[in-house]
């Protein structure tokens, strides 16, 4: 192994959401916090490295992109998924959900129907409530122990005011990374119907042993032609403060519509200097760093697995294909969204994100995140049995 995921981080010189946030706002220094979606490990070496020759060059000035930023972006799909980008397909946001805006403005108008997929993260039903569009929710389903797409609850809920289906592949928070068959059948509904994909692929890095993920636009033209994909190095390579994204269409007529939208706060100039550097070195230089990664990724859910079959054989786990996250079934607890959080919180001192916040098939639910040292992981659960003991008697 060449890079050593064991190694705590120093907290006493990080001030994060993730941790001394939550910390705060509980006024507990005890917390441990394994909610927000960040990894608890240091960047691969090329990225620190990129970031430093960016400031021993001393200017920090409007950056503009060099053929090697394209040749990464397009490097890294062709290894990973024999899937050919073009330059001209591709261009940017400061992150992925600010790109939603223009995205949805862009594509529909007030009073349209936005569809995605529940449970998902909750910013998915603010950013449509908030541009007053319609969310409309179509719930994953459960079969043989996995989650599907219910293609036929989707095929019900579409009116004519059904402009836009927001796509998660890989999946947060249930870690599936969508087949060419599922992805190939959604599309086809889509295209019938009208209605344009826009598909967030933030953790396309993070895949595990076996398993594959398959860009939405990559299944066919038909998809390519109707859809724009949103990505970023800020999840797969724990690098969410650098606020840099991508947004990829083979259709020059949705890619000008977006480009459109940005001018409507001068988005479309500067860019981040650090995102073309965190661009070029982690799709093109960090292939060691995301194997080793998701090796431990893993074994943190093996360990997780394991304990949980001993402990708690009550709490179903799900396997995920993808992403960092475990997501945990407690509804055997047969708790209240507010008892499962108080639970939580305070019983075992642990941050995690709650089931309930992110839709329908949420409730009952926790999403615990990976990401984390396992001497983390393993204190973690042992909370959590401790709470669930003192809550049993």
């Amino acid at each position: 192994m060449q890079y050593n995921f064991d190694q705590k981080l120093d907290r006493s010189k990080l001030h994060t959401m993730k941790w001394e946030y939550e910390q705060d706002r509980k006024q507990n220094k005890n917390l441990l916090c394994l909610g927000t979606a960040e990894m608890d490990f240091p960047a691969a070496t090329p990225i620190i490295e990129a970031f430093q020759n960016v400031v021993d060059q001393g200017h920090f000035g409007y950056p503009y992109k060099r053929e090697s930023y394209y040749d990464a972006v397009i490097g890294w799909f062709r290894r990973h998924c024999n899937y050919e980008l073009r330059k001209e397909w591709i261009a940017n946001s400061v992150a992925i959900y600010p790109s939603f805006q223009g995205l949805i403005e862009a594509f529909s108008n007030e009073g349209d129907e936005v569809v995605f997929n529940t449970p998902v993260h909750f910013i998915f039903t603010d950013i449509v409530r908030s541009l007053k569009r319609v969310p409309v929710e179509n719930p994953l389903k459960i079969e043989n122990g996995r989650y599907v797409i219910d293609f036929e609850d989707l095929e019900s809920k579409i009116t004519e005011k059904t402009k836009l289906f927001l796509l998660c592949n890989p999946h947060n928070p249930v870690g599936r990374a969508w087949t060419p068959e599922e992805l190939q059948r959604l599309s086809h509904i889509c295209v019938k119907n009208h209605i344009i994909v826009i598909s967030d692929e933030v953790y396309f890095a993070l895949v595990y042993k076996d398993k594959c993920y398959t860009p939405f636009s990559s299944i066919s033209r038909e998809a390519a032609m109707n859809s724009v994909t949103c990505i970023s190095a800020s999840k797969s390579f724990n690098l969410t403060g650098i606020k840099h994204s991508l947004v990829i269409s083979e259709n020059p007529e949705l890619l000008q519509r977006y480009k459109e939208e940005l001018h409507k706060n001068n988005e479309f100039f500067g860019e981040s200097i650090f995102g073309h550097a965190a661009i070029e070195a982690a799709f093109g230089s960090c292939d060691v760093w995301t194997k080793e990664l998701m090796e431990y990724i893993e074994g943190n859910y093996c360990t997780a697995e394991a304990f949980m079959k001993e402990q708690m054989p009550e709490v179903k786990l799900y396997k995920p294909d993808a992403t960092y996250f475990l997501w945990m079934d407690f509804s055997c607890l047969k708790m209240s969204n507010e008892e499962l959080t108080v639970f939580f919180e305070e019983e075992a001192e642990l941050e995690v994100s709650q089931g309930y916040s992110l839709g329908t098939g949420g409730d009952g639910f926790i999403r615990l995140n990976l990401a984390t040292q396992r001497e983390i992981l393993l204190e973690s659960l042992a909370r959590v049995k401790q709470a669930y003991n003192r809550y049993q008697r």
